[in-house]
């Protein structure tokens, strides 16, 4: 329930979280004061989970009776008369507000859980994160590695670079022809750490949640000609969604997912500041969920104990995607600015699952979206010499436009409904169509063979929700 689910999806991604944009007919059940299962003040949720019950609990004419009700259902039909899915008032004494907040409850697992049902930018947000750290790998890897004491080639020059001189020296020259000289090897290297943490805030159709995401992602590479790098890399990502924000959640529900990814990449430099980068993806993991229904006032409804129940859930998913994007390098002295357009395409899928050990368990049908997405900005470094090594501050600015903002219909329903008739259409809630990454970095030169890097980015623009990462590493070529 970027997730993704997400699971995100999620779906990554991780958070997760289902809109219910339909009208609900109002429905009285009995006296003019009595609570109702569909009434004008409840939100978009709530109306829908009690008009499941409506369709569910009128065709079975409240048959609680152990000899009469197919098998599992029991539980069920107590919960349909007990609810006064009947047409009359229910008979845990619950008022209008108590009686909100328990469909609110039953609908925790349809409206949370599902990974593909969260907004199509969180579901991309660890794999796109994985694609920045390859991104910023393959930009060092066209500024080149040279020997200490010479000068640090800047971006953009790197076509130029002439061979050393008898010093050891790196002669800079931008006009000459692209010899493409780097002192210590074609081979290079690398480890980074990344974590993501955001909230999404309880509207009037979507659950509140928190999420937090921490990952690694290792490569290699290998300067396969003067203009053309490709490398492999492995990343792994857990992902942590927590619904316990939320005012009408109840405690103890969460959904947690682990990501396992391969990445193949290259890089290739047309001229000394014009390039292309591809970046191909391919991943798939496993979720676990857990949802806490609270239901009060069950003394005198024996076939609804226990009151307080957990429904817990297991489910695979996968990912498969691309990434292209290409930018041209503009020097100015010391800083160098990179316009870049990119574009992004990914799958996301999960599974379908029957969640356990409550019998208000639903079943889901596994589900599928696409993510499509393309950016333009620019990013910006400044390289000066320090005694400690040189220092590579950078910045950057990104619009990203969601040509996919919708998200697919979750359709789940009761385990123990063998009539199908409780079946929830929830339609995806419709996300921000255009947002902005905004982020600052530094880089140090450790040594001729190796650097470090740390840097901070912050989503801006997407209703509702805030999102941050961060990511530091280290890089080395030999």
């Amino acid at each position: 329930m970027e997730t993704a689910v997400k699971l995100h999806v999620r779906r990554q991604i991780c958070t997760f979280a289902v809109g219910l944009g339909f009208a609900v007919s109002v429905t009285l059940l009995g006296e003019a004061d009595a609570t109702q299962l569909v009434s004008p003040g409840q939100n978009l949720a709530q109306q829908k989970m009690g008009q499941s019950f409506l369709n569910f609990c009128t065709p079975l004419g409240m048959k609680t009776d152990p000899s009469s009700s197919p098998p599992g259902q029991v539980s069920l039909n107590a919960l349909c008369g007990a609810l006064g899915g009947n047409g009359g008032t229910n008979s845990l004494g619950l008022d209008q507000a108590q009686l909100n907040a328990l469909l609110e409850q039953l609908n925790g697992g349809a409206e949370l859980l599902v990974p593909t049902s969260q907004a199509s930018v969180l579901q991309s947000t660890q794999t796109s994160r994985q694609t920045g750290v390859i991104e910023a790998r393959l930009s060092r890897q066209r500024d080149g590695t040279v020997l200490a004491g010479s000068e640090f080639p800047r971006t953009g020059q790197l076509a130029s670079l002439n061979p050393q001189d008898p010093g050891g020296q790196v002669l800079l020259a931008q006009n000459q022809a692209p010899d493409f000289a780097y002192a210590l090897g074609p081979l290079g290297v690398f480890a980074t750490g990344l974590g993501q943490f955001g909230s999404r805030d309880l509207t009037s159709s979507e659950n509140g949640y928190s999420f937090n995401h921490a990952g690694v992602i290792a490569g290699a590479d290998y300067r396969v000609t003067p203009r053309l790098i490709a490398g492999l890399a492995f990343g792994y990502t857990h992902t942590n969604t927590s619904f316990d924000t939320s005012a009408v959640s109840a405690s103890g529900q969460f959904l947690n997912g682990n990501l396992f990814s391969g990445n193949i990449y290259a890089t290739y430099s047309f001229t000394d500041a014009l390039y292309m980068n591809a970046i191909a993806v391919v991943g798939g993991g496993n979720n676990n969920s857990q949802r806490h229904v609270i239901i009060p006032n069950t003394a005198n409804q024996p076939n609804l104990q226990p009151a307080n129940q957990i429904a817990t859930g297991n489910f695979g998913s996968q990912v498969q995607g691309v990434t292209v994007s290409s930018g041209y390098a503009l020097p100015f002295g010391s800083l160098v600015v990179t316009p870049i357009v990119r574009f992004h395409y990914q799958h996301t899928g999960v599974d379908g699952f029957n969640e356990n050990a409550a019998y208000v368990n639903m079943r889901y049908n596994s589900e599928r979206i696409d993510t499509v997405l393309s950016s333009l900005g620019a990013e910006a470094q400044y390289t000066t010499q320090t005694t400690f090594g040189l220092l590579y501050p950078m910045a950057r600015f990104h619009w990203a436009h969601q040509y996919s903002p919708s998200n697919t219909t979750v359709s789940p329903t009761f385990v123990n409904d063998a009539t199908q008739l409780s079946t929830l259409i929830l339609p995806g809630t419709p996300t921000s169509a255009n947002y902005f990454d905004l982020g600052v970095g530094l880089g140090l030169q450790l040594s001729p063979r190796s650097s470090a890097f740390i840097s901070y980015d912050s989503i801006l623009g997407i209703s509702h929700t805030t999102y941050n990462s961060f990511i530091a590493g280290v890089r080395f070529t030999f």
